[in-house]
Parts: C-alpha cells; structure tokens; sequence
C-alpha cells in the first residue's frame, strides 16, 4: 500500500532550517500529503518553501481525515528527550484510526504501554526510526578493496544541504546512463529510499563500520557510490558523526556543501572549504572536487555572484543544486580515479 504521510511540525516550517521536512516534500512529494503546523495553517508548503506545490497545511490531525493518511511522522526535526504530553491526543487518534506512527524522537514510542495496547489493538504500528538495531559492526578498513568509486557528500557547516546535492547528483547522473547508488545516513534520507541508517543516533564507534558495511554490500555493483554525510565539523554536536563517516567512507573525491547565510562573502566560503580541506588531508588523500552552496536565503542575484566569485578563488566547480544544476559537479565527477587507501 502507497504511503500517504502527514508530517507534524513541531516548530513552524521555513525555509533551510526545517530542513528534515524540506528534505521530504522534495524527494516524496508524491507521498506526503498534508503538514500540520498552527502557525501556518491555511497555507500551501509552496507558499512557505517556494516549492512543494499545494501541499496544504493545517493545525490539527483531525482536518486530514477525509484525505485518507496511513502514516503520521513526527519528532522530525525535534531534540526533545522525551515525548510531549501535549502530542497525546494526536497520536492516540491517529492510532485509533489505523494510522501508522513515523516516530522521529530520540525516545522511542514503542517502550510507552498505552501506546504499545494501541497500536495492537487497531493494528497499527509504532515505528522508531532512530532505532538502527546497533548491531557491532566494526570498522574493518575495507573500503580500500572497494571497485567503485566513493564520492562524499560532506557539509561545511549546519543545514547546509547534504541530502539535496546527493539526490540531485545522482538522479541527474542516472539520466546520463551512469550506474550510481548512494547510502542514506540520516532521518529523512532513511525515509526516502526506505533503507540505511541514521548515523547521529548510533554509538560513536560504530558509525564508521556502518558506513563501510553498507558500502560493501554495493561494491561491484556500480561505477559509482555517493555517500550523504551529516553534521560539519565545527558542528559541536554532530562533529564526530561527520568524521565517523569521513573514515568509514575513506573517499575517492569529496564534494563539499555549504550554507550561505545573509552576510557571507567569499572569504567566508574560501575559510570553511580550506579547514575541511586540511581535516580531509589527515584522513585520506581525496581530492575537494568542488562545492555545492545552499543559497536558499540569498537573492538570485546575490546568489549568482557569490557563485561566480567563489569559482573564481578556488578554481572549482561551485554550484547550487536546486538553482544551477549540478551539470558542472557530473563533469568533475568524470575526472574521479581511485586512489590507493593505506
């Protein structure tokens, strides 16, 4: 059965920074059907996100009944450590009425009893995304025998739009006739292509296995393998999560993402490439093939200027994904040859 998902924002979405929700009306627009969000309910996600189509959006489960959900997701882009008493109501409904439950919350949902009787008696499920199984598997330094060759998503900073560069990469190099798969690492991505792991909700010393296990599985089966990183390093909460899969992947090339945030000049750009570029260089001798910057809260103008400039400095392709294409990033990505792993 299609899924039909209602996604509950716990803060009301806006661009870049409800990048979960983001992430999932671009990808599975085709499967979500309706926001609740009380601050701008009565809206359209287009209306919000500048894409995303008519989308509606509401205050309350209730108003999505008659549209026939069979998911609701929630806890997406909270930190919450435990579940809010004021989401019962919502979750108790949604139960009732046979709608499965999408938990995005560090805690899971299934350890709570009422919920669990629920779920039983209307058969409906409770599913804990963040629950990755945390079976130990141990770094093996094995990506070196790997035939494919492994580009890294990485992200210069927060927000920066991992996700979005992956999938528009790959699908555009799909179109080309290039065999390409890529491993999902986070909340949303684990959403879109229904497998995968989300690395910042597994212990620390098993990031790096899961990454080249995954990578494993795929080997010989594609010319290329993309892996979507998450978090930046001078990110003090998900910095070891970038560099956990940093090892794992231990990359062929490296394409760099980054947010531009109102102010940001090419200096700004140029700083964060080269101390990624200097972290990179103790870990494996892969190249930065280029940048992919997040303009979403930049003018066209601006946008297109910054592009252009930083180009310019650092003798890359530097592109947007959403507004430039990433044809220059598919040319570079030609140009990629294994290189020898210690």
């Amino acid at each position: 059965m299609k899924r039909r998902i209602i996604i509950h924002c716990d803060s009301p979405l806006k661009a870049v920074h409800s990048n979960i929700e983001s992430d999932l009306i671009r990808y599975l627009s085709n499967e979500v059907i309706g926001i609740i969000d009380k601050k701008n309910a009565g809206k359209t996600v287009q209306e919000i996100l500048g894409f995303g189509g008519d989308i509606p959006i509401a205050s309350t489960l209730d108003e999505f009944l008659t549209s026939k959900p069979n998911y609701l997701l929630i806890g997406a882009s909270s930190f919450k450590g435990t579940f809010p008493m004021e989401w019962y109501p919502m979750v108790i409904k949604a139960l009732q009425m046979r709608i499965h439950i999408l938990n995005g919350l560090h805690q899971p949902l299934n350890s709570l009893a009422e919920f669990d009787l629920l779920a039983k008696k209307y058969k409906a499920k409770i599913i804990d995304l963040r629950d990755n199984g945390e079976k130990p598997i141990k770094f093996k330094n094995l990506t070196r025998n790997i035939q494919a060759k492994k580009v890294l998503i990485a992200g210069a900073n927060s927000n920066s739009g991992e996700l979005t560069t992956t999938m528009e990469i790959v699908n555009s190099i799909h179109k080309d006739g290039v065999s390409a798969d890529w491993i999902a690492t986070g909340l949303s991505s684990r959403l879109i292509k229904g497998k995968g792991f989300i690395a910042e909700s597994l212990t620390a010393d098993l990031i790096s296995g899961y990454v080249e296990n995954e990578l494993m599985e795929l080997d010989q089966k594609f010319e290329y393998l993309f892996v979507e990183s998450q978090g930046a390093i001078t990110d003090p909460i998900r910095a070891s999560v970038s560099v956990g899969i940093l090892h794992g992947t231990k990359p062929d090339a490296v394409i760099l993402s980054y947010l531009t945030e109102p102010g940001d000049d090419v200096d700004s750009v140029v700083k964060s490439y080269d101390n990624y570029k200097n972290v990179l260089r103790q870990i494996v001798k892969a190249d930065l093939i280029g940048l992919a910057l997040n303009t979403a809260l930049l003018s066209e103008e601006d946008a297109a200027e910054l592009l252009q400039s930083v180009k310019e400095k650092i003798h890359l392709p530097v592109i947007d994904p959403v507004r430039s294409g990433v044809s220059d990033l598919t040319k570079a990505l030609k140009n990629v040859e294994k290189i020898p792993q210690n």
